[in-house]
């Protein structure tokens, strides 16, 4: 497995660089990469711009998600609107909905995880309030199928969202104490722990494998993005054992306030990603996330985010865009912006690359995307294009650097 997605790996991305789209390909092929996936049970997201909420604790009546929004990442209605494909949340590491700290501290000292010091809990994010878990111990996997997994799906959930799951031991964890008492040593407590990553992969296995045999339509989508830490192989294993990936980060670095778009580097790296993990049958989704509040996002911010989205869409490819406010994430609540109403169409072919620029075609118009740091004149297909203000364009249009722009067909 690990060297056909090496393989993959370097063969995707020389596709990419000569326009030609790994998603082009054969009923065979398509029907081995579906053969565990469930991409076929998500919404179809061939024509137009398909939105993905990441979540929707703001809203107390999800009815005006009909029609608009295809899925909710982290949906608090099982069920609602009719049309919606909703998913459940849960963690991976940490239990932050069904007990404190206390009550492990009481009925399972032998879960929670601990720091090398043998003391102090390895608490995620800065909380000291969710009870770090050991997700490698069988006893805790099943309770998390039990109570995190099965429950939801028997409440009418489609799916189940698994969030802040990583390759590196960010928070620093080392091991545990058993139910003797006993100090059990598990990872080194270095970011860069290769059984502490054995674990991880290894629980995204487990949880995809419960949740298919649970039911035969239930999916698995999961917070993923690249980690330039890792290998191109680890990352590749990590995104494609799940139904459905979202990219935080997408093309915006998490909404960065010192640099919210990729370098070219950067770009070309996560692109190429994107075509391989939509050619191994899993879904994707692009988040666009900003520095400022979701009501001051440019329309330059938002044309990045969406012209790079339509270059690699498939027919299971989704985007949302939202910001920050005072330092929290603008999810919640239904942001729609009139860009996504763009009658762009499908797509009439591969991307193409013209004078450092990449460009797509679309049976209502194009998009083209500038990941370079440089400015470019590009030459346009025949035909009369107007931006999605209605403003004419001429037959040569100019880009500049980091900036993507959707055109569509004056008639």
């Amino acid at each position: 497995m690990s060297k056909l997605l090496s393989t993959l790996a370097a063969v995707s991305l020389c596709l990419l660089m000569t326009g030609t789209n790994t998603s082009n390909a054969t009923g065979q092929e398509k029907s081995a990469q579906q053969s565990s996936s469930r991409s076929h049970y998500f919404p179809n997201t061939q024509s137009g711009i398909h939105l993905e909420m990441v979540f929707n604790y703001g809203l107390a009546d999800p009815s005006p998600e009909a029609g608009v929004v295809d899925m909710v990442w982290g949906s608090s209605y099982a069920t609602q609107p009719a049309g919606v494909y909703n998913s459940a949340y849960i963690p991976y590491s940490v239990d932050n909905f069904t007990n404190p700290v206390a009550w492990y501290q009481t009925n399972h000292p032998d879960w929670l995880e601990y720091k090398c010091d043998k003391t102090t809990l390895a608490f995620e994010f800065g909380t000291t309030t969710l009870a770090p878990l050991n997700f490698a111990d069988p006893a805790v996997r099943a309770y998390q199928y039990a109570h995190w997994i099965d429950a939801p799906l028997a409440q009418g959930y489609s799916g189940i969202a698994v969030d802040t799951m990583s390759l590196t031991n960010q928070w620093n964890r080392c091991g545990h104490y058993d139910s003797h008492g006993v100090w059990i040593q598990q990872y080194s407590g270095a970011a860069n722990d290769a059984t502490f990553k054995a674990d991880v992969l290894d629980w995204e296995s487990a949880v995809y494998t419960h949740v298919h045999v649970y039911s035969p339509t239930a999916t698995m989508q999961v917070n993923a993005s690249y980690d330039f830490t890792q290998s191109m192989q680890d990352n590749l294993r990590f995104m494609t054992a799940t139904d459905l990936v979202l990219d935080e980060r997408g093309f915006t670095n998490w909404g960065s306030e010192s640099r919210n778009v990729t370098t070219p580097a950067e770009w070309q790296t996560i692109a190429t990603v994107i075509e391989n993990v939509q050619y191994r049958g899993v879904c994707y989704m692009t988040n666009g996330e900003e520095p400022q509040p979701t009501t001051e996002i440019t329309q330059e911010e938002r044309l990045w985010v969406l012209a790079n989205y339509l270059l690699l869409k498939n027919n299971c490819t989704y985007v949302s865009i939202t910001g920050i406010t005072n330092g929290a994430q603008d999810y919640g609540k239904l942001w729609v912006f009139p860009e996504y109403t763009a009658a762009i169409g499908r797509p009439l072919g591969v991307l193409t690359r013209v004078r450092g620029i990449w460009m797509r075609k679309f049976s209502g118009g194009l998009t083209l995307v500038n990941p370079s740091n440089f400015t470019a004149n590009v030459p346009l297909p025949p035909g009369k294009y107007v931006d999605v203000n209605g403003d004419k364009v001429g037959s040569v249009v100019t880009m500049n650097p980091q900036t993507g722009l959707i055109l569509l067909l004056a008639n």
